[in-house]
């Protein structure tokens, strides 16, 4: 019986059925009891009329969940060397920070392939970092997804990372991202998008350089044919004020389109303007505060750069420049008549 799923056969989002063998009997019995198009092999006149009308008792053995508490989900996806395969998760609160969960290295040895649930206590509105990490540097030639709550469904995920592989490295042995737990963001930007006709060469992400871990991240392929010449736009949750010291960020956005003379390299032409004016517009909060970060289109394969938020930006003129500003200003009627036409 199908219990769950997201469409159907799905390469990263397998469907979940249920094992009813172990209810055979109460199937069996209620539906003698409730049917009369039951078929001959369910032999309904061998039912004990008793027991019939009482039911069949089913144990229920899922785990109680505390609605008052706030949980994550973290789904590992594994690769032909699950040994190697490490992560970790702790608090992200700027210097300092406090461990929540660990799985280190061999805790995955023989399960090749496999996809793991682990679900995780999680204070809500907070930070988390989670750290990655491979021992042989070649990375993990799966995925990891991080949910909101404790069922694992498209609209529930704020954490998703299956750039974390490279066959012909050995030292890519770490990445780390970071998620938020609350519904309501302490900050957010907002990326607007306008594709061209190629949505899925697009891909970006946006960085914390301060922390040096991924805050929110769109690889190649994310966005389908449906996104043709479409205009969207994607928020990002960012540190709100609770953040003590100054946070940078890194946005970094790019083409994966093939080059013409050898489709095996990645040359880019950006989402303008060779299949479309497609464009992009980096804003701090929503779009129509109209407090733009950059802007552009034409970017070819990549273009990145440094995000001050501009709160920030306001502080530090107040800093470096206010004093000044006030010690140089002219107030009116400073300029009599000595300076006439001069």
């Amino acid at each position: 019986v199908v219990s769950w799923g997201i469409g159907c056969a799905s390469p990263t989002f397998p469907g979940v059925y249920s094992r009813i063998s172990s209810q055979y009997e109460w199937i069996r019995k209620t539906t003698c009891q409730h049917s009369s198009l039951a078929t001959e092999g369910f032999e309904c006149n061998d039912t004990d009329d008793d027991e019939s009308s009482a039911g069949f008792p089913m144990e229920d053995d899922e785990e109680e969940i505390d609605e008052s508490k706030t949980y994550v989900t973290l789904e590992i996806s594994l690769d032909d060397q699950p040994q190697e395969f490490s992560w970790m998760v702790s608090t992200l609160a700027g210097t300092s920070s406090q461990m929540i969960a660990t799985v280190p290295p061999g805790f995955y040895s023989g399960y090749t392939s496999y996809t793991f649930h682990h679900k995780l206590l999680v204070n809500d509105g907070q930070f988390y970092r989670i750290s990655l990490r491979d021992t042989f540097g070649d990375g993990l030639k799966g995925y990891v997804a991080v949910y909101r709550g404790t069922v694992p469904i498209l609209s529930h995920l704020i954490m998703y990372e299956r750039l974390f592989y490279d066959e012909d490295r050995t030292d890519f042995k770490r990445i780390d991202h970071a998620f938020f737990t609350g519904s309501v963001p302490p900050n957010y930007f907002s990326l607007a998008i306008t594709f061209d006709k190629f949505p899925k060469d697009l891909w970006w992400k946006l960085e914390s350089e301060t922390d040096n871990v991924i805050l929110e991240q769109r690889p190649p392929g994310w966005y389908n044919e449906r996104f043709e010449l479409m205009s969207i736009i994607e928020p990002m949750v960012v540190f709100g004020p609770s953040r003590s010291d100054e946070v940078n960020y890194r946005f970094t956005i790019g083409d994966s389109y093939p080059c013409d003379n050898d489709p095996t390299q990645t040359c880019g032409d950006g989402i303008c303007c060779n299949y479309g004016k497609g464009s992009y517009q980096l804003y701090a909060g929503h779009p129509s505060k109209n407090q733009l970060l950059t802007e552009g289109g034409e970017y070819g394969l990549v273009d990145s750069l440094i995000i001050t938020p501009p709160m920030i930006q306001k502080a530090r003129q107040l800093e470096e420049g206010g004093t000044e500003s006030v010690k140089n200003q002219r107030h009116f009627g400073w300029y009599d008549e000595r300076f006439d036409l001069s």
